[in-house]
């Protein structure tokens, strides 16, 4: 692939954390506050949320921690969170019947009853597998929730469901679903956890959804049955064929390792373009006998214009840098560094983009 423009490595930024903190967060947000940017983190160790100071070691790390039994506990292995503000703190848990409201002082508010059917009446659960860049988008009226039907994962109706649901949370309804699995899916082959969609608000405020197995990105309008498929035949080397359907676990963890997928797209409104991350394919094991891990493989970040055309592309050194760890800020594209000096700092480079 040839292309004009590429990513460069322009800065990196160390944070002082203390010993509750971890250096690094697979479920987080970035958000605005007095002023003050912080990174909020949920810590599966501690069972809180933390809230990190991104500018300057001036301000000390808040934490809050939640109940280990009881109403207000909350599980380590918690899905969603969302911070409206210091009275609305959103926590979704996997088939629980209820979410749960917090504040700053981690007292429990509410626990509103959840219900998501689709339009046939299958149940619904949300669900983020943040590791693979998977999110929910929260908006005042409408929350876009990753989910999956009450349907056994490796059998072929799965697949005939909608991924995404768009939620009321005033009058707990279901307005609609989206987010259709393509037809490498719908077919005798298995992804495993690679069947996961990532959701991208756009620009021009439609939802981008990208598929691991399929390079095409699928563009939606919210209420529209309209849906443009951006193709990239320059891309169709990374096509995943999956595995057989009822393959051992085994077998998908060999996939997961060996295959090309195509990871989460982000949207960067400060340089107007997009980032998209691309695992390659790689032998099972390496030269020294040993079995290889995803981040072991060859990266790289495709940067695409505001109308979804590839610009440019980067290898990213993923023994260096972790993309699974990564947000934008005015300043470039942060993702996580796994070379730090001192236990007690958290590392992130800093990327932009330029001519070549």
């Amino acid at each position: 692939m040839n292309f004009t423009q590429k990513m460069v490595s322009i800065d990196t930024h160390s944070i002082t954390i203390d010993s509750l903190t971890l250096p690094f967060y697979d479920y987080f947000q970035v958000i605005e506050e007095n002023g003050i940017s912080y990174l909020l983190g949920f810590n599966r160790q501690q069972v809180s949320l933390d809230f990190i100071p991104l500018d300057g070691d001036s301000i000390p790390i808040r934490h809050i921690f939640f109940e280990e039994d009881g109403p207000g506990s909350i599980e380590a292995d918690l899905d969603m969170f969302w911070y409206f503000n210091s009275d609305s703190i959103v926590m979704i848990q996997d088939r629980s019947k209820r979410m749960k409201v917090f504040n700053v002082r981690g007292e429990l508010l509410s626990a509103p009853a959840v219900q998501l059917r689709d339009n046939k009446g299958t149940q619904l659960y949300p669900v983020a597998y943040a590791h693979q860049g998977q999110r929910p988008i929260f908006e005042t009226s409408n929350w876009i929730l990753p989910v999956y039907p009450d349907i056994d994962v490796a059998s072929a109706n799965y697949y005939k469901k909608d991924k995404f649901v768009v939620w009321d949370p005033v009058t707990n309804e279901a307005k609609t679903t989206f987010g259709a699995y393509p037809e490498v899916y719908r077919g005798d082959a298995y992804y495993d956890i690679l069947r996961e969609p990532t959701l991208t608000h756009s620009h021009r405020s439609t939802y981008l959804v990208t598929f691991p197995a399929d390079p095409s990105i699928y563009e939606y309008i919210l209420d529209s049955s309209n849906v443009v498929q951006h193709h990239y035949p320059k891309l169709k080397q990374y096509e995943n064929v999956g595995v057989k359907r009822y393959a051992d676990f085994q077998q998908f963890v060999n996939h997961y390792i060996s295959s090309a997928w195509f990871q989460q797209v982000l949207f960067d409104p400060y340089r107007q373009v997009y980032y998209r991350f691309l695992k390659e394919k790689q032998d099972l094991i390496n030269p020294q006998g040993t079995k290889n891990t995803a981040l072991d493989a060859q990266w790289k970040i495709l940067i695409m214009d505001k109308a979804l055309n590839v610009v440019g592309a980067t290898d990213l050194d993923t023994q260096t840098y972790n993309p699974m760890f990564t947000f934008v800020r005015k300043n470039g594209l942060y993702i996580f560094s796994n070379e730090r000096k001192n236990d007690d700092e958290m590392v992130f480079g800093i990327f932009n983009w330029e001519e070549e």
